[in-house]
């Protein structure tokens, strides 16, 4: 009689073979330049896409990355909701009037956005990557892709302060069994990119300090 243990492992394996298991493909680095600075509070800037990269993009590429970008802010609002003591988001229109002058560079923006909102820091998201799955939550064509960067930057000093990167795109479980662990959390399913950038996103901003700061209080 074949061995039962075998028997078994081999109907997990064909399960999650069947049920296309996620894992992902992801790039992520996050950096911290100490000490960090008391600040009254943190100025979020509404997420962009970078000029130079959308200018390379067609009118459906960059209706995609618009799309993206709102989704992203929406997120982060969820995410900071209750604590505008702390966070102060921006929106398009509130930036353009503090930045009259967009000449005046990266320094002097900063602290114009710091003076306005009365912040000691400003925090930018750039997405470079906003890709929808083709196909279902069981099988996908092509999986869903998604990829942003964040930094902190002190108004005083201009530095970034601290910085990460989120860029994901799906893979089959087996592509992958080291994710097996996340595929798991994900309920073994193709995610849209709105639940991927979504779960980008809040992962990211668990490693936030000023964020981390506030929850551990």
């Amino acid at each position: 009689m074949r061995n039962p243990v075998k028997k078994l492992f081999l109907i997990l394996l064909f399960v999650c073979f069947a049920l296309s298991a996620c894992s992902s493909f992801n790039e992520e680095e996050t950096k911290k330049i100490g000490p960090l600075p008391e600040v009254s509070c943190v100025a979020v800037l509404p997420a962009a896409v970078p000029v130079a990269y959308r200018e390379t993009l067609s009118a459906t590429g960059k209706k995609n990355m618009t799309e993206g970008a709102t989704f992203l802010d929406s997120v982060m609002a969820d995410e900071l909701r209750g604590r505008t003591g702390e966070f102060k988001l921006l929106t398009e229109n509130q930036l353009d009037a503090i930045l009259g002058d967009p000449w005046g560079g990266r320094l002097q923006q900063v602290r114009d956005i710091g003076q306005a909102t009365g912040c000691g820091a400003v925090l930018e998201t750039s997405l470079s990557k906003y890709r929808e799955r083709v196909g279902s939550t069981m099988s996908a064509e092509t999986p869903a892709a998604a990829a942003f960067s964040m930094e902190l930057i002190g108004v005083e000093s201009g530095i970034v302060l601290w910085t990460t990167s989120f860029d994901e795109s799906q893979k089959a479980l087996f592509d992958d069994i080291f994710s097996f662990d996340k595929a798991q959390k994900r309920g073994f399913k193709w995610l849209s990119v709105q639940e991927l950038s979504r779960d980008g996103l809040k992962s990211r901003l668990e490693d936030f300090p000023y964020f981390q700061k506030v929850v551990d209080e």
